[in-house]
């Protein structure tokens, strides 16, 4: 507290979020420090939106082994290097009194459905699945300019940070990326300003996937000004939150031979 000017509500505070580190391990509660030790303090955790979310009407299916789950827009998956409280994992396992495991992720600024496990043997299940190319996901994005519809491969630079590159032509040691598209339909018929709604499959589950390879088909995504959208994420004069693209439907068959398939309306559907 005193080599970085906090006070004592501060320090309490920066360890609720989990903005501490001692020894490379993030800090939940006040402990002796010992000379030497390597600390790191994260002194303006990055916040998200969780406080007014109806996190028990988030859930759009309750099993023995998994939850489906409506992922609000602008609150990450999981924890963030600064802040370990406010995502959707932990407000979920907080409010619904579960231990719940990852078997998928949707980017902070994207809403729509994801699984989450309650059980390790579902998440390797559902993560075998994933590998095998056996789960069935579809999102919807709005643009501005169409896409060519049918299937797209490109190629992922495997690098740490973003905005994400990819190539059309193979290169050695980048990830394959390969998506659908299903179909492009106007979404403003009648408007100045020609919004457009399509229907993607996706196939890889690469970071940013979706973006990068619509941005590199010269398509990206309203409000996604990472990957080069000039285009406000809005309908009809209402602006959306986050990014204009949606987690719209999964399917997947258990190995007991269940077969599940969920679906929802993107938020400009409604």
């Amino acid at each position: 507290m005193r080599r970085a000017g906090l006070t004592r509500e501060e320090g309490e505070r920066l360890l609720y979020f989990g903005a501490v580190y001692q020894e490379r391990g993030r800090v939940q509660s006040d402990q002796p420090l010992i000379s030497g030790q390597y600390i790191r303090i994260h002194l303006n955790p990055k916040r998200f939106p969780v406080e007014n979310v109806d996190w028990p009407g988030t859930v759009v299916q309750h099993h023995d082994e998994f939850i489906v789950v409506n992922k609000p827009t602008g609150v990450p998956v999981h924890a963030t290097v600064d802040n370990r409280v406010e995502n959707v994992l932990h407000q979920l396992a907080e409010t619904l009194g579960l231990r719940l495991y990852i078997t998928q992720r949707l980017d902070t600024e994207v809403g729509g459905l994801i699984v989450f496990a309650k059980t390790p043997s579902f998440q390797r299940q559902f993560n075998r699945l994933l590998v095998e190319r056996k789960i069935k996901k579809t999102y919807r994005a709005l643009i501005a300019t169409p896409p060519p519809l049918g299937r797209h491969v490109h190629f992922m630079q495997p690098a740490p940070r973003s905005p994400k590159t990819v190539s059309a032509t193979v290169r050695e040691h980048w990830l394959e990326c390969a998506l659908n598209v299903l179909a492009v339909t106007p979404i403003q018929p009648l408007s100045s300003t020609k919004i457009l709604e399509a229907e993607i499959e996706l196939e890889t589950g690469r970071t940013h996937q979706i973006r990068a390879q619509l941005s590199a088909m010269g398509s990206p995504i309203a409000g996604d000004v990472l990957y080069g959208s000039q285009e406000k994420n809005e309908v009809e004069g209402i602006s959306l939150p986050g990014i204009g693209l949606f987690s719209a439907s999964i399917a997947w068959s258990c190995d007991d031979g269940k077969h599940w398939r969920f679906e929802l309306k993107a938020p400009w559907e409604r």
